[in-house]
């Protein structure tokens, strides 16, 4: 038994030995490997989301009207679209390829569409117009289509709406300067959670995903926050000129913001003071942020795209187009996936213009018979709804390549290896000593 426990550690010790000596070989002969794969996962990260196929169109369709608003679910399985007068409607689509499009349903309201938006979960859709009215729907399709509730406070035309992820908050922009917000909740009559007065107009409301923070663009010259529990602000910050659109990241952290004296303010949820801002050359008309703040997009009337990081005022890039990008009645000309990865911008020289966040070189654009007046895009960035003053709505497909994941260099394999080895031995070796004592 003294010969067997001594032939044990021997051989341990030989094992140990020979373990410890090739993982030092394989880790220095591995480490130049490691180096160059890493700087190929870095370049080719970079080259894929730039190699987005160019778009297809899926479908468009004619309201008879130019198309005043279009919103798209977070899959992209459904688009609304809204028109002004003499249509005055709301249409919803789905994303099957199609010739001669039809929507899954259309419903009129008497008046000009102002604003439409869709639930990220496709459930809802919801719908302000020039006759004062606030439109729920879900998505079934009936005939005829009625909504769920229509809403109707008395002041002046509706100018803005925004839902939340799931659909359960609402939240509408007067003319008037009154921000309201509703559950999705059916009632008869039907009651506000809440509302505020700015006392002027309104150009533009966002909601985060959980319906927790609330955004608003006011004439007043002034930035608000809400929360969905209270009408008193959570802040407000005075921009000195007026604020035409914002935006909210998904998880409700951050806030951007365009002003007609061309800034572009960026911030946290928990202060009213700027993290940072930015001038551009002229005013800026549309805004849009990624899920988590991350990325920012801004456009307006200085023919421009930009593109910030959170970090820093300083655009990533920006991009010249031969039209104004919106204007203080279309204040969604701009959208951003939810990673940052994709932009989308609409002009008013008939084009829009599709980004990756590593180049100002647009990936493709398409070429439309008017103004764009509103856009759309998909979570991941594949779908995109575009609504242009030729009275289309269009929905576009791109291929969103599969960045590689990272795999684990042959060095690092061989140290696994060795450790679970090492293990196998001491556990080998503790068996026999117990043993030896029995």
């Amino acid at each position: 038994m003294t010969k067997m426990l001594k032939f044990g550690s021997l051989l341990f010790l030989i094992i140990f030995c020979c373990i410890v000596s090739l993982s030092i070989f394989f880790i220095g002969a591995s480490s130049s490997i490691n180096n160059s794969n890493e700087t190929n996962l870095a370049k080719s990260s970079a080259t894929v989301e730039l190699k987005a196929s160019t778009g297809e169109l899926l479908w468009n369709y004619s309201c008879g009207e130019p198309v005043r608003s279009t919103a798209i679910s977070s899959s992209g399985g459904l688009v609304a679209a809204s028109t002004p007068s003499a249509d005055n409607r709301i249409y919803l689509f789905d994303k099957a390829r199609s010739t001669s499009k039809m929507p899954l349903w259309n419903y009129t309201t008497g008046n000009s569409v102002y604003a439409a938006d869709v639930s990220g979960d496709g459930s809802y859709i919801a719908a302000v117009n020039d006759g004062q009215h606030i439109f729920l729907f879900n998505n079934s399709i009936t005939t005829p289509k009625l909504p769920i509730w229509d809403y109707y406070p008395t002041g002046s035309f509706m100018n803005d709406v925004a839902i939340s992820l799931d659909g359960n908050y609402i939240v509408a922009a007067t003319y008037n300067g009154d921000i309201i917000l509703l559950n999705n909740s059916y009632a008869t009559p039907k009651t506000e959670m809440w509302s505020y007065s700015t006392g002027i107009i309104i150009f533009s409301v966002a909601i985060s995903a959980d319906g927790s923070s609330i955004a608003v663009a006011g004439h007043d010259t002034n930035v608000y926050l809400f929360s969905k529990d209270s009408s008193t602000p959570l802040w407000i910050y005075a921009a000195g000129s007026v604020v035409q659109t914002v935006a909210v990241s998904s998880d409700g952290n951050y806030i951007v913001a365009g002003t007609s004296d061309a800034k572009v303010y960026l911030f946290h949820k928990s202060s009213s003071t700027p993290l940072w801002n930015y001038t551009a050359g002229g005013n800026i008309f549309s805004v849009a942020i990624s899920s988590k703040g991350d990325y920012i997009a801004a456009g307006g009337l200085d023919n421009k795209v930009y593109l910030f990081g959170k970090l820093s005022p300083t655009p990533l890039w920006n991009y010249t187009t031969d039209g104004q990008i919106g204007d203080d009645n279309f204040p969604r000309c701009i959208a951003i996936s939810n990673n940052g990865n994709y932009i989308v911008a609409g002009s008013h020289d008939y084009n829009f213009y599709v980004f990756g966040k590593s180049s100002s070189t647009p990936s493709w654009n398409y070429t439309t018979g008017g103004e764009i007046q509103t856009v759309a895009m998909s979570d991941d960035g594949a779908y995109i709804s575009v609504g242009s003053y030729d009275e289309q709505i269009y929905l576009f497909y791109q291929e969103i390549p599969l960045i590689p994941k990272p795999s684990i260099s042959f060095g690092n394999l061989f140290i696994l290896i060795s450790v679970g080895s090492l293990i196998s031995v001491i556990i080998i070796k503790k068996k026999r000593f117990f043993i030896a004592l029995n």
